[in-house]
């Protein structure tokens, strides 16, 4: 029912969240809305990455652990810094940091 009422919503081009999350959403601040915005713009696998630069992973054990390329670990933390609007790995970090991001589930 909850998946049909979301489908429902984004088809008459409204914004769909879960009910737990419009109470977190609320109480964000006009620049936590702002950066929430820049991460949600993220691809999965950028969020993957971001994920694992905030558990403080090198280049190198990210590439391990999602199984591609150096070069393409890097790829993406260039596009990570572009859309969130960082220069570095700590400022990345501490956007993460400050909005509680969970690790996303590997299937």
């Amino acid at each position: 029912v909850e998946i049909a009422a979301a489908i429902n919503e984004i088809l008459e081009g409204e914004t769909w969240l879960p009910e737990a999350m419009k109470d977190k959403v609320n109480q964000l601040s006009g620049d936590e809305v702002k950066v929430a915005t820049q991460v949600a713009s993220l691809t999965p696998q950028q969020y993957k990455v971001l994920s694992y630069l905030h558990e403080g992973l090198l280049n190198k054990q990210i590439a391990y652990e999602l199984n591609i390329s150096e070069a393409t670990i890097k790829a993406h933390i260039t596009a990570i810094f572009r859309k969130l609007g960082v220069y570095n790995r700590t400022q990345a970090v501490l956007i993460a940091s400050k909005l509680q991001l969970e690790s996303p589930v590997e299937a």
